[in-house]
């Protein structure tokens, strides 16, 4: 058919009969030749798509019509017998051709823009699904409102399927905006369990792609001990929790967490508890114990915006903490040999510990020792009672050696 005998057609249809049904009805004979219902495999898609353009074109006034058959389209791509590629053409032919006129075809267009989605997604196009999601105005299109919508939680299952494709695709930031967004739909969802583990995981994923491993970690163990969940996925998250609070900068919050882990009964069977353990017990934790650790990490776990290592970083701070529960003072030449780094760099390093106040000591620079100081109020007051003693005694027995005579009187 060409152009002026298709666009002939769809006239005479409108022209003959002034009846919103009636058209319908004559434009629905038209649509089953080309597309008709529950049609199995291959359809003029070239052939449908100018047809929707004509009646759109053509129809003038309230677009009731033709509404109405885009919506006869839409159902008719609803169908599994159908090629797939030939739904996508046409879908994305219409979406096309309605694009300055979404509002009129809002329906329609939420239908399309989920069936593209699907089909992107099987096809690995994971960016492409979540912008055609995106462009979804779930605020007033009738799919996602109303009470039973609301009941089933349409929005915030919406929001999560977003969520996770712009995961999957890496784009962290916009997918933060999105588990924010579904954080303000949860009151709608609170009697679905379902929906608010799954909205828990995602910000959990989220924190942690973020790098802000603490909360990632709290998020993690609390999906640990979530009793919905399988015993599998709550071992899972719990190992996901370790990861993250090994990787943690120091604080309040990850010592709280810290203890929380290596307190619970189910840790010890994973597999970097050993790890767990001496940071939790202030161990040294040597280089050779995070070989198989490292190989767990993701890509995004194992260095930060600047290409160092994270769990490098880390690891070497909670040694030198660990080594100034074991000395007194050492040399920067000797920490750096434990530590693995240049002299320079391990002064470096105890420096900024010093100066954020994460570590108590000062630095010697004239003769490059590190001198640790104790952190416990109790221990230091301990120790200054126990050398006023010290001192008092030394008094005592200096008098003695000049004075025999007080001997008795001091004994």
């Amino acid at each position: 058919m060409t152009d002026m005998e298709r666009s002939h057609e769809v006239a005479e249809i409108f022209a003959l009969d002034t009846d919103h049904k009636a058209q319908y009805e004559a434009l629905a004979k038209l649509c089953n030749k080309y597309l008709p219902e529950n049609a199995i495999g291959r359809v003029n898609t070239n052939e449908i798509i100018k047809i929707i353009d004509t009646v759109i074109a053509l129809e003038t006034g309230s677009m009731v019509v033709s509404r109405q058959f885009v919506g006869l389209i839409t159902e008719r791509l609803d169908n599994e017998n159908l090629e797939t590629e030939c739904i996508k053409i046409i879908s994305e032919g219409i979406l096309s051709i309605i694009k300055a006129r979404t509002i009129s075809y809002e329906d329609q267009v939420c239908i399309l823009r989920l069936m593209l989605a699907s089909i992107y997604e099987k096809e690995g196009r994971v960016k492409d699904a979540a912008q055609a999601l995106i462009a979804i105005n779930s605020d007033t299109s009738p799919k996602f409102n109303g009470p039973l919508a609301t009941k089933e939680g349409a929005k915030a299952l919406l929001c999560i399927r977003i969520t996770k494709l712009l995961l999957d695709c890496g784009e962290i930031d916009e997918a933060e905006q999105y588990v924010n967004r579904t954080s303000l739909l949860m009151v709608e969802v609170a009697a679905n369990p379902e929906i608010q583990i799954e909205h828990k995981a995602l910000q959990a994923r989220v924190c942690d792609a973020k790098r802000r491993f603490v909360e990632a970690g709290q998020r993690y163990y609390e999906l640990s001990v979530t009793e919905q969940l399988p015993l599998s996925d709550r071992i899972t998250a719990l190992g996901k929790a370790i990861v993250c609070v090994l990787l943690a900068k120091p604080g309040p919050q990850r010592s709280r967490l810290l203890t929380i882990i290596f307190k619970d009964d189910r840790a010890p069977n994973c597999p970097s508890f050993e790890i767990i353990a001496k940071m939790f017990l202030t161990k040294v934790i040597h280089k050779d114990e995070l070989e198989e650790f490292e190989q767990q990490l993701a890509p995004h776990q194992r260095a930060d915006e600047q290409g160092e290592s994270i769990l490098k970083g880390v690891i070497q701070e909670h040694n030198i903490t660990a080594i100034s529960q074991l000395h007194i003072n050492i040399t920067f030449k000797t920490l750096g040999i434990l530590l693995g780094v240049e002299t320079d760099a391990a002064e470096s390093m105890a420096g900024e510990m010093i100066a954020s106040e994460r570590l108590h000591g000062y630095i010697d620079q004239t003769n490059g020792v590190l001198h640790f100081e104790d952190a416990n109020p109790m221990r230091v007051w301990d120790s200054q009672i126990l050398s006023t003693l010290e001192q008092v005694n030394k008094v005592s027995d200096m008098i003695v050696a000049r004075h025999p005579e007080f001997s008795s009187f001091l004994s």
